[in-house]
């Protein structure tokens, strides 16, 4: 607690900055009455302290008392020297961050377990158990020299594959300690974007660069006109939980990679208004479903697919416009989590194979995204073709 008392002589505040300067400072301790600092003092500023807790300030003639409890002040003092001690003597505690880690890496014939991927990592034991076995978050123990630990995971690559996923693994494990997060969702946009760049050159580099990838393939993952494709796949998958593979493997199959985009449209999202100008498609009808469309049918046969018999049609019918590529990225990850009938999607984590398998025709157990019994199986052949599946962190 802090009380002022002033004398009644009032202070004048007419002194100027240069009379101020030239002021004489007198500093006196252990006064006996508060006159002693007027009588040693008569000009300028003077100091004094009467034991234990008088606090005298005299400015040209002018005394001010300050009474301080010397109680609070002890017990500042206490408590100052006692967080001290507990900073000096506390014990080192091991710093351990959770971390993303792949779905789906190249062991050979079979995809690791979390534990397998614990042990190759030399990463400790989580102290809670895991749900199941291909969880995709693992506990990472801080490394003091991480150029050393990463030269030396690098160097159990026995290939490019290998090198890809370790490397991606350990840019992302040193992102989120640098940043104090946990999950790559938790960092903001701006370095949620330059990670997201790291790994795409990264991906150019150490996998498309080596394969031999044709000219307009090579250019839809790679080229920024119209946009970064990979980049804001990954971007969306960090926001929306779209695998990055299922994304772009989308893309390239609703567009020819790149070479018939209309509209901005990527992924064949139909315009249930009816506003835009009608496009010429294919789709695949039951009969009930025939009758149905048969406005929109330009021409069809049938065919026999899955022991199925259906008719391959011809179809005018209008898709959905946007204002640039990356509306359409957006929209696209909006559209699946919007719609309920895409919730069990959601439920395959990262599995490429699973969201394929489960993303086509309503006629093979699928969510009828599209109506092609073919849609999923050639999905899972653009991911495999092109390793997109190591983007599925």
């Amino acid at each position: 607690m802090l009380r002022i008392l002033r004398l009644p002589k009032r202070l004048s505040f007419d002194v100027t900055i240069v009379e101020f300067v030239k002021v004489k400072l007198n500093v006196m301790f252990l006064l006996k009455t508060a006159s002693e600092l007027s009588v040693q003092s008569k000009n300028g500023i003077a100091i004094g302290l009467k034991y234990p807790n008088n606090f005298y300030f005299r400015l040209n003639g002018n005394i001010y008392t300050f009474i301080i409890n010397p109680k609070f002040i002890l017990s500042i003092i206490v408590l100052f020297i006692a967080i001290l001690m507990v900073q000096l003597f506390k014990s080192p505690v091991d710093k351990v961050i959770y971390v993303q880690t792949p779905v789906a890496v190249n062991y050979g014939s079979h995809q690791p377990t979390i534990d397998q991927f614990i042990e190759d990592f030399n990463v400790p034991s989580p102290e809670m158990p895991l749900q199941n076995d291909q969880t995709s978050v693992v506990p990472v123990q801080f490394v003091k020299n991480f150029t050393n630990y990463k030269e030396e995971q690098l160097g159990k690559a026995s290939n490019t594959l290998d090198k890809f996923i370790i490397e991606r693994q350990l840019m992302v494990t040193e992102y989120l300690i640098e940043h104090k997060v946990t999950r790559v969702d938790q960092l903001n946009n701006e370095k949620l974007l330059v990670l997201n760049k790291n790994i795409n050159e990264l991906f150019r580099r150490l996998i498309l660069d080596q394969m031999s990838v044709p000219p307009h393939v090579y250019a839809f993952f790679t080229s920024t006109v119209p946009l970064q494709k990979v980049e804001t796949a990954l971007m969306e998958q960090a926001k929306y939980h779209v695998p990055a593979s299922i994304t772009l493997a989308q893309a390239a199959l609703e567009t020819g990679y790149g070479q018939r985009v209309i509209g901005n449209n990527y992924f064949g999202v139909k315009d249930k208004t009816k506003k835009s100008k009608p496009i010429t498609t294919t789709e695949y009808y039951t009969l009930s479903e025939y009758k149905r469309n048969k406005s929109i049918i330009v021409s069809s046969q049938k065919v026999s697919k899955g022991g199925r018999t259906l008719y391959k049609c011809k179809v005018k019918d209008s898709f959905a416009e946007y204002q640039s590529p990356w509306e359409s990225f957006r929209a696209h990850s909006v559209f699946l989590n919007k719609q309920k009938r895409y919730a069990p999607l959601f439920t395959q984590g990262r599995d490429y194979q699973a969201w394929a398998n489960m993303i086509g025709s309503t006629k093979y157990g699928g969510v009828g995204y599209a109506t092609s019994p073919l849609y999923g199986e050639l999905l899972k052949k653009i991911i495999k073709r092109y390793h997109l599946d190591l983007l599925d962190y």
